[in-house]
């Protein structure tokens, strides 16, 4: 039984570490894979009684001719029968899919797999490496067969089969594949050689268990490599958008028979198109340096979840930037222009609109001139951002986008925030509706369906989108919060006027217009950022509703995300003075993340702390008596003596 408590061991330890990042796709793996594995032992098994059987009667046939015979050969027949462990074997193998599925998972997760695809590379070396390689592998699966190694034989077609589908993908992330299996095989033949003599894992070579191991990831490469492709692309099975939300799940059905048509009529590396894969380079790049918390946010995220939210987030920063820091006003002005016409592109086709070519690119709508576009943007970066934008534009919501574009508009109008409830109402406006605009996209990612359309819309679920609009809403609260000096610096102020003693313009002068934010007193800068804060705060618990009404698998990540932003504001008030621009340490990010993503959250975290204080408190207490008691126990013995 040492095999069975091994493999649940490294099993539970891997499953608590990856349980937080479980996928619906991982679900599938372990299920398919697992299940894959559980019954192996039974089919072979049942072949090797079948072939014994079979051999035994052969090589006797001649000599029956008496009972002694006859009861020699049923004898031989069930000792050659005896059964080894296939439960515990078959259950080993199991956990053992498991880890690997997980460990897998886990390495791989941090970045996008459609990064490794490479359209623009060599057709000639990617056709060898996906054709020649596979075909080599099967030529070897027919060798070992010849020469009567079965094992290594199965196991030989199956990763030919799959190296006919993604050998290209494999040879890049060959550096992950790699430490996996590795990993994996060390302890697939420890977890073998400490199984039952008689069990048909204690007899498994290295070489047995490391292809074993290497058709299991190899398994879950390709099944990442079909997803993201679907993911990216899925115009090679559902040109129809309106009819892509099917593919966004799964764990359904049409989402598999989706996969099994892409296999059947798998494209090369170089029939693809690359701007999907280029763009989204793109927006990377430019969301680099922009914000740590995004960066740590993101990495929580479902890959095919984060790869959109990457796309949408480097759209709103880019568009933002163009109207807020173009050179002169009137180039602002003419961006948010341009930036208003795309939207309507975008969302709202005319019937009588030709058709542009696009170089081909079946991703991007057809209706949009992308070449005038490059003429009124200002380099290819921004042009590549906003061809991001229109691909995921048919499952976001236009109202949404147009209330951003008047928040830009009232940046640009320079107007002063006067009370406290039109800081509510910007705040509302420039992230409120960002909130809404990610929860879209949250929902169709998760197979939610498309959250996007207004009218006739049975999937959407306007209490849920308010919700997202309150988080968003209180997140820019604390960025504003955070920035009063930094926005001053730059000519904004969202001070309200309401906030500011008499004569309060004199004060929004010295902000906005002189900018010389340290002439109001740095104790007179935090007081109104306590004052937004205390407005995050009435609206955080709205917020909190909002995180619970989202799909299951993104909750603990939003909640992450939040608090990584709520942190901003302790961190803004225990500073000294007033900071150019609070920021919460990449450390305690780190553990924010790591405490939410656990369950280590609210009721739950402080029910914890404080069993530990009581355990730290109650073992105080006992080696304070103890050691008074031997402290007391000499004293006591010389007064006796």
């Amino acid at each position: 039984m040492a095999y069975i408590y091994y493999s649940l061991a490294v099993l539970l330890v891997i499953f608590c570490i990856y349980r937080p990042f479980i996928t619906k796709l991982d679900k599938a793996k372990y299920s398919a894979l697992g299940g894959v594995s559980f019954f192996a032992p039974f089919v072979i098994d049942y072949n090797n009684k079948a072939a014994a059987t079979a051999s035994l009667y052969n090589n006797n046939a001649n000599n029956m001719t008496s009972i002694l015979n006859l009861v020699q050969l049923n004898s031989a027949v069930a000792t050659s029968l005896t059964a080894p462990p296939l439960f515990s074997d078959a259950l080993v193998l199991f956990m053992l899919t498991a880890f690997i599925v997980s460990l897998c998972g886990l390495l791989t997760r941090w970045q996008f797999p459609v990064t490794f695809i490479k359209p623009c590379s060599s057709a000639l070396v990617s056709n060898f490496v996906r054709h020649g390689l596979s075909i080599s592998l099967i030529l070897l699966a027919i060798i070992d067969q010849y020469v009567s190694r079965q094992s290594a034989s199965f196991a030989l077609t199956i990763i030919g089969l799959l190296w006919y589908i993604a050998g290209p993908y494999f040879v890049r992330r060959a550096k992950v594949i790699a430490v996996t299996s590795i990993i994996s095989t060390l302890l697939g033949y420890f977890v073998c050689r400490t199984a039952y003599t008689h069990s048909s894992l204690y007899a498994v070579s290295v070489l047995d268990c490391a292809l074993f191991v290497l058709v299991v990831v190899l398994s879950c490469s390709t099944l990442d490599y079909l997803d993201t492709i679907l993911n990216t692309f899925p115009h090679l099975i559902q040109k129809d958008k309106s009819k892509q939300a099917a593919l966004q799940d799964q764990s359904s059905l049409s989402y598999w028979i989706a996969i099994i048509r892409l296999v059947s009529s798998m494209p090369n590396e170089s029939d693809l198109h690359a701007s999907p894969i280029d763009d989204l380079e793109t927006a990377i790049r430019v969301l680099g340096p922009a914000s740590r918390s995004w960066k740590t946010m993101a990495a929580l995220f479902p890959i095919n979840l984060r790869q959109d939210l990457c796309l949408l987030y480097a759209f709103f920063r880019t568009a933002d930037d163009l109207v807020d820091d173009a050179p002169t006003r009137k180039q602002c002005e003419q961006n948010l222009i341009t930036i208003r016409r795309f939207l309507r592109e975008v969302f709202f086709p005319k019937q009588t609109t030709k058709s542009y070519d696009n170089l081909h690119d079946l991703t991007l709508p057809g209706h949009i001139n992308w070449d005038h576009y490059a003429t009124l943007l200002p380099n290819q970066d921004v042009l590549a951002i906003f061809r991001n934008f229109a691909r995921i534009s048919h499952y976001l919501c236009p109202r949404a986008m147009s209330e951003l574009t008047d928040a830009w508009e009232h940046d640009l109008r320079g107007e002063p925030v006067k009370k406290q409830k039109d800081l509510l109402n910007y705040a509302a406006l420039i992230s409120g509706t960002f909130g809404e605009l990610c929860t879209c996209a949250i929902m169709y990612k998760t197979g939610r369906g498309n959250w996007g359309k207004l009218k006739n819309n049975s999937v959407r679920n306007d209490y849920v989108l308010s919700r997202a609009r309150a988080t968003g809403q209180c997140l820019q609260l604390i960025n504003i919060a955070r920035d009063v000096v930094a926005d001053s610096l730059v000519g904004r102020c969202y001070v309200p006027l309401q906030y500011m003693p008499y004569p309060s313009l004199d004060m929004y002068h010295i902000l906005k217009v002189a900018r010389t934010p340290l002439l109001v007193g740095e104790h007179t800068l935090k007081s109104f950022s306590i004052r937004i804060l205390g407005l995050a705060d009435q609206i955080s618990d709205k917020a909190q509703k909002g995180i619970d009404g989202l799909p299951e698998e993104v909750q603990d990540s939003i909640r992450a995300a939040f608090e990584i932003y709520m942190a901003i504001g302790p961190t803004l008030i225990n500073a000294p003075g007033f900071p150019l621009r609070a920021k919460v340490s990449k450390r305690q990010q780190q553990w924010i993340a790591l405490r939410c993503i656990y369950g280590f959250r609210g009721s739950v975290a402080r029910a914890v702390a404080t069993k530990f204080s009581e355990a730290v408190s109650v073992y105080s207490r006992a080696f304070a008596r103890l050691s008074n008691a031997r402290k007391a126990a000499p004293r006591a013995i010389a007064s006796a003596i």
